[in-house]
């Protein structure tokens, strides 16, 4: 059987529905939850070469998608169909990535690899990839939300916000400043996204931000300033973001967090966050 690698910049809707269907099959499958970033598929720039599918006369059987935040290095997921497994289809897909991502200078790969998925584990040890975290998928649950109280505000940012973010995300996530310039130009195309200053005293002490598609939403890029923290900003903070989502009809609220984050486990399941699954990180250098 003859395999054909097609390389994208941008998706088509045929090419979307293809790959969530080849997620829905490897899920049902694997017993598993693959992350694909389906808001930045269907919003890809055009700009690079970041969707890598498999065909087998005129089939989708494997796809990989980067997903690249900055420059020192690209996010990947993929699979590969359950009845065409072990022919080294994802392997062809992993070159292919690999040398867009030599193009653009990037040094190395981040594989997204769910917990429970064995051939992923097993996949990414024959690579020689080093596992590096892991980060629970968590979902709002019924019961467990704070109160809101006076102490602190959340407002939506405006453009005169721009430089304090840089330097939230900076301290709060201690990241480089360049990194977080490059990533806060990606995401300003994201149109399903907003992020809200914590304001405490006419002080922004922190961020968080929300993305919404369809009744689902998702916080991330949530930090409260190091000089700031333990003063129980952040649980409020989040109540006021949860309370906000729910008037605004959302009835499904998602997050993510690093799993070795046990302070911010404990937060998010104090407000009412389930654990629902988890996904692995393993870094390839190129």
């Amino acid at each position: 059987m003859t395999y054909e690698i097609v390389a994208k910049q941008t998706l088509t809707a045929e090419e979307l529905a293809q790959i969530n269907e080849l997620v829905r099959l490897c899920n049902e499958h694997d017993g598993i939850d693959l992350k694909i970033n389906p808001d930045m598929l269907r919003n890809r720039s055009g700009k690079h070469t970041e969707d890598f599918l498999c065909y087998a006369d005129g089939k989708l059987v494997g796809f990989l998608g980067l997903y690249v935040f900055h420059r020192k290095e690209a996010e990947a997921s993929g699979m590969v169909h359950p009845d065409y497994r072990r022919k080294g289809i994802f392997s062809s897909l992993q070159r292919a990535a690999e040398e867009a991502c030599k193009q653009r200078e990037i040094p190395s790969i981040l594989f997204i690899v769910q917990h429970n998925s064995q051939s992923g584990a097993a996949y990414m040890q024959q690579i020689g990839a080093t596992y590096e975290h892991s980060e629970h998928w968590m979902d709002l649950g019924e019961g467990g939300r704070q109160t809101c109280n006076d102490t602190l505000r959340i407002r939506p940012e405006t453009a005169d916000d721009y430089e304090t973010l840089i330097q939230l995300n900076v301290h709060g996530f201690q990241m480089e400043e360049q990194q977080v310039r490059e990533m806060a130009e990606m995401m300003a195309s994201d149109l399903n996204s907003r992020t809200y200053l914590v304001i405490v005293e006419e002080e922004a002490v922190g961020k968080i931000s929300v993305s919404r598609k369809d009744a689902k939403a998702f916080i991330y890029g949530f930090c409260v300033h190091p000089d700031h923290q333990g003063k129980g900003y952040g649980r409020q903070a989040l109540a006021q973001t949860i309370r906000l989502i729910e008037e605004e009809g959302y009835k499904h609220v998602s997050l993510e967090v690093a799993c070795e984050n046990s302070k911010a486990l404990g937060l998010y399941e104090s407000c009412g966050f389930v654990v629902k699954s988890a996904n692995d990180y393993y870094r390839l250098n190129l």
